[in-house]
């Protein structure tokens, strides 16, 4: 069946999987509200990190990603770069069944799914990842609207990176960025996507994620800025 904009949203039952960039996408599950499911239909889900990251990434990268929801992010830029390798940390206890799924459907090899949060550990070595009725919005920093609380594991920044030696963060945790962001080991990477919450995230905040950044010599690629997601990558001081 063609995906066609003009159907209502009810008919949606009839699909299990939709296209993806590249992908099949299994969209029957609780996990998948109506507007993320609108979004990976008109194809536009997570679209300004997908641009940012056909800039940037490289063939062999080795990537860190934090915050991996479904999974399409990594799943369509494994798919495009099959040299390359992920490590990818999702809490969400609802999502790790869903993302299996999807690499299944696609042959995905070359993501390793980690069931955790890379925090620092001076909060001890669990946390409490606070759940929402939209998965998107799930997160370390409470809200309002959360439904519960799960203690996942914390995985040490500074080990984590010593392990990945990642070219290429890509980081999307709902607000958790303005703690974690200036505790990282950023010095070795060559680029960066991250996604901001400024409705979660201070200006001060603000000023101290992008003053890692910039400190560890890189700066945002505005060409391949949009919305709340700002793209890193390094200049040669030289």
């Amino acid at each position: 069946m063609k995906q066609t904009a003009s159907l209502s949203f009810p008919f949606r039952r009839f699909w299990k999987t939709l296209h993806f960039h590249g992908l099949q996408v299994p969209v029957q599950g609780a996990h998948v509200s109506k507007p993320v499911w609108k979004h990976i239909w008109r194809g536009d889900y997570e679209w300004p990190e997908l641009r940012a990251l056909s800039a940037l990434m490289r063939p062999e990268d080795r990537v860190l990603e934090l915050g991996l929801g479904m999974g399409l992010v990594s799943g369509v830029m494994a798919r495009r770069h099959p040299g390359a390798r992920f490590t990818s940390y999702e809490a969400n206890p609802a999502l790790p069944e869903a993302i299996a799924r999807l690499h299944r459907t696609n042959g995905i090899t070359n993501v390793e799914v980690r069931s955790a949060v890379v925090a620092p550990l001076d909060q001890g070595a669990t946390r409490s990842f606070r759940l929402h009725r939209h998965f998107t919005e799930s997160s370390l920093v409470a809200g309002a609207a959360d439904l519960e609380a799960v203690e996942v594991p914390v995985h040490d920044p500074a080990a984590v990176f010593a392990e990945v030696r990642p070219d290429l963060l890509v980081c999307d945790i709902e607000g958790a960025e303005e703690e974690l962001i200036p505790v990282l080991p950023l010095a070795g990477l060559r680029a960066a996507v991250i996604e901001l919450h400024p409705h979660i995230v201070s200006r001060a905040g603000m000023a101290r994620i992008f003053g890692a950044f910039l400190g560890a010599g890189l700066v945002p690629v505005v060409e391949q800025s949009f919305e709340t997601v700002v793209a890193f990558e390094r200049v040669d001081a030289s």
